[in-house]
């Protein structure tokens, strides 16, 4: 159990500086993925079973809204 929680935390952190540095703002896109780093941070800390994958999923809608 200890090494999920290790998990989580370590992978809710890269998803907040990978969140950063892919540009993610809110009002970006619509729905559930519309969240700051921050807010992805927590979503993924306290979700991550949902949340994680969301956000892979989401982050290259986010790649492509920030290259244009």
């Amino acid at each position: 159990m200890p090494s999920f929680i290790t998990m989580v935390i370590a992978t809710s952190i890269w998803v907040y500086f990978d969140a950063r540095a892919v540009g993610v703002r809110k009002g970006r896109i619509q729905g559930f993925g519309n969240m700051n780093p921050g807010g992805w941070f927590f979503a993924c800390l306290l979700l991550w079973i949902v949340a994680f994958p969301f956000y892979i999923v989401k982050r290259a809608e986010f790649r492509h809204i920030n290259s244009l």
